[in-house]
């Protein structure tokens, strides 16, 4: 059975809608980052954060989740946006080398980013957004033909968007930070299955 999708945040069109969404959205990012957990995020606790009456935070986010879905819709963004532009190169090793090294970067200096994806309740909205993320490793591996275009190198660049995140976890669990040693492997686990999916 399809899951119910849930309606998009509703987007203000006005200067004083535009102003308290944004005081909303830097209320629920303060919460998160200041508890290091979205975990027992409440629309109550944002609005009282935001200094808006709840009325307005539900006309713009039915629910928390709502919230969550545009908050990590942000934070891929930013990632993706964040990418370098490829070297010319062919080396794909060394390309998603890079891939790993300026996503470790992006968490490294964006706590509330790496608190969204890296939390084991990371919400679900961030793994679909991220196949954004997965398009982008695609379009930087496949840019000067470090590797070959097709669907089943777009499929390994979905999981790869992932398989960085699931060895830091660890480290952010552990840690609270992306440290070197767990950044090593995260590396040595993407490029080990995209030489399993390219082949000999």
């Amino acid at each position: 059975m399809a899951k119910k999708q849930r309606p998009p945040a509703r987007q203000p069109t006005r200067r004083p809608g535009i102003e308290r969404y944004h005081r909303i959205i830097e209320a629920a990012e303060y919460l998160i980052v200041e508890k290091g957990s979205r975990v027992g995020l409440t629309l109550e606790a944002v609005a009282k954060q935001a200094g808006v009456p709840r009325v307005s935070l539900y006309y713009f986010f039915e629910s928390v989740d709502a919230l969550l879905d545009t908050l990590n819709q942000r934070a891929v963004q930013r990632m993706v946006a964040e990418l370098p532009r490829p070297p010319a190169t062919t080396d794909w090793q060394q390309l998603l080398s890079l891939y790993a090294d300026s996503v470790r970067k992006f968490y490294l200096h964006n706590r509330l980013e790496m608190i969204l994806a890296l939390m084991p309740t990371s919400h679900e909205s961030f793994h679909q957004a991220s196949q954004e993320f997965g398009k982008a490793l695609y379009d930087l591996l496949t840019a000067n033909g470090a590797v070959p275009k097709s669907q089943k190198v777009a499929r390994a660049c979905d999981i790869i968007a992932g398989l960085p995140g699931l060895v830091w976890r660890k480290s952010f669990i552990e840690t609270g930070t992306l440290t070197p040693a767990y950044h090593r492997e995260a590396k040595r686990v993407t490029i080990a299955y995209m030489a399993a999916v390219l082949g000999p």
